[in-house]
């Protein structure tokens, strides 16, 4: 591990469902902008409504759960968010106190290895979602999918498929803006307009 304030850090990969959190993240602070809309009878019904409770998961749904995570290798996924945390919030003192960097990298080695259990606390996280989210039944098929030739494939070959795709796409992106740069200009000319 290596606090390096002078290189802008490398964004890794994030996994699907660390994409889904973000993506649930982003809508949930737009969520202000969409409460504007509301009819303010609505809100302060809202506000006096008791929040359901969401039903809680039995044993067996969240040991299927910690099951699935293995198998589908979303509970390694996320090894790296308690030394990046580390890493970062060590890096955030360098910027007040640079002379202290090699004293402050030395404590974030030391508090990642220190920390690294609480990772599953992540994974628990994760577990209660599936948990909450799929019957009984279906954690069955599901952890049957995965453990399967099929499913062991998928886990494997996750990564190479989602690297190939998203460089496809990427080239298939650059060819579909060409061709409208051409419609477009063909579209304006037809208006009296040439650029």
């Amino acid at each position: 591990m290596q606090l390096d304030i002078a290189a802008p850090r490398v964004a890794r990969r994030a996994p699907p469902l660390a994409a889904a959190a973000m993506g649930f993240a982003l809508f949930v602070a737009g969520a202000p902008a969409l409460a504007q809309d509301t009819a303010p009878f609505q809100l302060a019904q809202a506000a006096t409504a008791p929040a359901a409770k969401p039903p809680q998961p039995s044993a067996e749904q969240m040991k299927l759960a910690n099951e699935l995570l293995v198998a589908n290798g979303e509970a390694s996924s996320f090894d790296a968010v308690i030394p990046n945390v580390v890493e970062q919030t060590a890096a955030g003192f360098v910027q007040s106190n640079p002379d202290l960097i090699r004293d402050l990298r030395e404590v974030a080695k030391q508090l990642s290895a220190q920390y690294e259990s609480r990772r599953t606390e992540i994974v628990q996280i994760l577990a209660t979602i599936y948990a909450t989210e799929f019957t009984t039944q279906e954690l069955r098929e599901l952890l049957a999918f995965y453990r399967s030739e099929a499913g062991k494939k998928l886990v494997t070959k996750r990564e190479e498929l989602l690297k190939v795709g998203f460089s496809s796409i990427q080239a298939w992106s650059a060819q579909f803006a060409r061709e409208m740069e051409v419609r477009v200009r063909e579209e304006m000319k037809k208006r009296g307009f040439t650029i």
